[in-house]
């Protein structure tokens, strides 16, 4: 039996979290990277970093990523904020959601990101996220014009249409072939591929758990005070494979269930920004750096102790669908 895949992405971008305007952005955190590139070596990691337009856009960022995309170990893709990606249209956070965007649209402002990871870093992106994870048939549509076949917007089990997003919480949890007009639709002779992060339950398999909680969750009935209890209980208990909403050891009891089920692929992933303290929600202070940091550490010296193979997101395409 091969060995489990273990795929890293970061959305690298802006500081500036929640901010939907045209103007404004800074990217300080880029300049912070190094310090879980560290992480990532001490264990052999292979880190795709889903890279917008706003970090190619500042000479010091630009400087740092261009030292990140020499190394034979790192991965450079793209992700695009449509709110601040050329061509300039109306911005804020209606308007946030890729998924809300004509074909067109969508296809212009990344076409932007491409040819700026092109003329400033010598890229040629194989590997796209969607802001906000606003992932539709307009946005893949658009990545398979410019040749990008590879996907990584799907958060399984995730709804985000209250926020004017897709809605995932049917979405397959394992890696699937797609063709560009039906992205959340498996399809064996799909031209595209993607990528899920890793959304799962800590024990037992997730299907019927998903099921159970994307009900209760539409559910008129103290939807929340329910979902609360069977938390309490082990069951229905949702995580991400992500440092920034689960500590180290969570994310090792998620990363060792998908595992024992028999998971071939598993995918961490996080915003650049969380490095900056005070930029995102997650990270306030130095401290809660140190934790953040150290709860990759821990699940990533998990992942390697089990014996698993750390690859880019592109090299973990070609590993499971060549």
């Amino acid at each position: 039996m091969s060995r489990p895949i273990v795929a890293i992405s970061i959305d690298t971008e802006e500081d500036n979290w929640g901010h939907y305007g045209w103007d404004g952005a800074t990217t300080r955190n880029i300049l912070e990277l190094g310090r879980i590139q560290d992480v990532f070596e001490k264990w052999g990691a292979r880190p795709t970093y889903l890279t917008n337009y706003a970090p190619l856009a500042h000479a010091e960022s630009v400087s740092v990523m261009g030292e990140l995309a020499a190394l034979e170990t790192v991965e450079i893709g793209a992700h695009c904020h449509p709110w601040n990606t050329p061509p300039r249209t109306v911005s804020g956070e209606r308007h946030s959601m890729m998924s809300e965007q004509d074909q067109e649209t969508n296809r212009s402002k990344i076409q932007a990101v491409v040819e700026k990871l092109n003329s400033e870093l010598g890229v040629q992106p194989r590997v796209f996220r969607a802001g906000r994870w606003g992932l539709s048939s307009s946005v893949s549509r658009a990545l398979f014009d410019l040749g990008i076949m590879i996907d990584c917007s799907v958060s399984p089990g995730i709804d985000w249409s209250d926020f004017g997003g897709p809605d995932f919480s049917r979405s397959e949890f394992a890696p699937y072939r797609f063709a560009p007009d039906e992205p959340m639709t498996p399809r064996g002779d799909g031209s595209m591929v993607q990528l899920p992060t890793t959304v799962g339950f800590l024990r037992g398999q997730p299907g019927w758990q998903n099921r159970l909680r994307t009900s209760l969750q539409r559910s008129r009935l103290s939807r929340w005070r329910v979902i609360g209890a069977l938390e309490r209980f082990g069951l229905i208990k949702r995580r991400w494979l992500s440092p920034e909403t689960s500590d180290g050891s969570t994310m090792v009891r998620l990363a060792e269930n998908s595992l024992e089920l028999g998971s071939t692929f598993l995918q961490l992933t996080f915003h650049s920004s969380t490095l900056l303290p005070g930029a995102t929600p997650f990270v306030a202070d130095e401290d809660e750096r140190g934790h953040f940091l150290g709860a990759i550490d821990e699940v990533l010296g998990y992942m390697s102790r089990r014996g698993v193979r750390f690859c880019t997101l592109s090299e973990a395409s070609s590993a499971l669908f060549s």
